[in-house]
């Protein structure tokens, strides 16, 4: 499932390098992006947390090719990959399954794109639907699976993709309570397996806490880099981390900090309408 190219590992897998970006408003430009720098290191699980709006999901567009930036470059692999396409997998907040494809064909779907679907893909994605708890549903249909099973489904297309970096837009924000914290778990288990370099956005203070090695905190529109937080406990992690001294005043310091932010969204500049 890794890509099998040898990489340096002291090069980081992706450089996000003073990106500004400004959207056309109707009378004016809106600034969305302001020079933000962040580095996803080989294997590392890093998060993005800030106020809705605040143009998280514009960089992971940005990342992907899909737009480019007024200025900045980005970096996968020490190359500058600025404005091109197809170096990234990527997991909406939606599973985004096609219906009328079988679950194990959605799985392999990225690497169909690629042409590089063949009879060892399809025993491999059976193999992976097993042991993600979807074996005996390779050839049921996305409806017929909870959202939760869908949403593994979808994780699991992201990860037989052959790129390594993988791009989560809050993948379990539509799930419940009770779904989102087993896929939390499922999430954690299943990455401390295989360390995929993985950028994640979330508004889930908790879940950033406990999937990642470091956290970014962007600021309200335009969005710079508040904070970078080192996440300071050792892996493999476990449930009561989550009760740790420290994990509750990261916790806070993280939630006074959101909070604050949200507040500067709400708040229309001195002189607007």
């Amino acid at each position: 499932m890794q890509n099998e190219n040898p990489k340096d590992l002291s090069i980081p897998a992706l450089e996000v390098d003073s990106v500004y970006k400004t959207f056309n408003s109707k009378r004016s430009k809106l600034p969305v992006l302001d020079h933000i720098s962040l580095t996803v290191e080989q294997g590392e699980f890093v998060s993005i947390i800030g106020p809705s709006g605040c143009g998280k999901s514009t960089l992971f567009h940005m990342i992907g090719g899909l737009t480019t930036p007024d200025s900045g470059v980005i970096r996968m692999n020490g190359r500058d990959v600025t404005g091109e396409r197809g170096h990234i997998s990527y997991m909406p907040q939606q599973p985004a399954l096609f219906p009328w494809r079988t679950i194990e064909d959605n799985v392999l779907l990225a690497r169909e794109v690629q042409g590089t679907a063949g009879k060892e893909d399809h025993e491999e994605a059976r193999e992976w639907l097993a042991k993600v708890g979807l074996g005996g549903f390779e050839k049921d249909y996305p409806h017929t699976l909870s959202g939760g099973m869908q949403q593994r489904a979808a994780f699991l297309r992201a990860m037989l993709s052959t790129q390594e970096l993988m791009c989560l837009d809050e993948p379990f924000s539509a799930l419940d309570a009770l779904t989102r914290s087993d896929m939390q778990h499922w999430l954690l288990d299943l990455w401390e397996e295989n360390r995929r370099s993985v950028l994640f956005i979330t508004h889930n203070i908790e879940e950033a806490l406990l999937l990642s090695n470091r956290i970014y905190v962007f600021s309200s529109r335009p969005a710079t880099v508040l904070h970078e937080i080192i996440v300071p406990f050792p892996r493999p992690r476990r449930d009561e981390i989550t009760e740790d001294p420290e994990f509750l005043r990261l916790k806070r310091e993280l939630s006074d900090w959101m909070r604050e932010e949200q507040r500067k969204m709400q708040v229309p500049l001195a002189g607007s309408r």
